[in-house]
């Protein structure tokens, strides 16, 4: 039989365990669908500002998906697997532009950043928020170019066609959703959580300074 300390900490590894890999899955299915989208363009391969920022959103948030599970992994681990991914994807495509060299860098540095706000602040979902907001961000833009298509049909679609064009883009938002609404009110209740710990710790010092 478990203690009441004990089921409280075994509850909170199983929604560690269960958000880690939620977000790694999440930034696997992102930085899938934003890479073939990139390279498999009707005027082949396609690269404009929101191509990069899916794909680094989407590292990103696997990277922290594997933090959450490999809670004691160093940190710099994770920060090094960040910008070797993008390096990876560059050596599988055969090509080593300088560009692919300042993107990874630039991942890794992120990484480290949002590594440090969440040590600084205790507020550990800050990064995955930030990652959240620029996939919603990015997966407005797609459904909006894709709602701009239906507009200039030629021609009214049945409903087969309507149902096979929202599933696409219902499954995402929903996936993204999801998770940006468990960041907030992570990052939201952890603020609070440091607020009641300052003002605990001032009630159990006194109104006066040790002596």
């Amino acid at each position: 039989m478990f203690t009441a300390p004990q089921r409280g900490a075994l509850k909170l590894e199983n929604g560690l365990r269960f958000w880690g890999v939620y977000k790694l899955l999440l930034g696997l299915l992102a930085g899938t669908e934003s890479l073939l989208g990139m390279l498999h363009g009707v005027n082949g391969p396609v690269v404009n500002i929101w191509g990069p920022l899916t794909v680094a959103a989407a590292v990103l948030l696997a990277i922290e998906g594997v933090g959450r599970l490999l809670s004691r992994a160093n940190r710099w681990v994770l920060v090094v697997l960040a910008a070797l991914v993008p390096m990876s994807i560059s050596m599988l495509s055969g090509e080593w532009p300088p560009d692919s060299w300042v993107f990874a860098v630039a991942i890794g540095f992120i990484a480290w950043v949002f590594q440090e706000l969440e040590h600084a602040t205790g507020r550990t979902e800050i990064g995955a928020l930030a990652c959240c907001i620029a996939l919603a961000t990015s997966l407005a833009n797609t459904t909006f170019i894709l709602f701009r298509l239906y507009w200039d049909a030629p021609q009214f679609w049945g409903l087969g066609q309507i149902f096979r064009f929202m599933l696409p883009i219902a499954l995402p938002w929903t996936l993204v959703l999801v998770l940006l609404i468990h960041t907030t009110r992570e990052v939201i209740w952890g603020a609070e959580r440091n607020v009641n710990r300052g003002t605990e710790g001032n009630a159990q010092r006194g109104p006066y300074p040790a002596a």
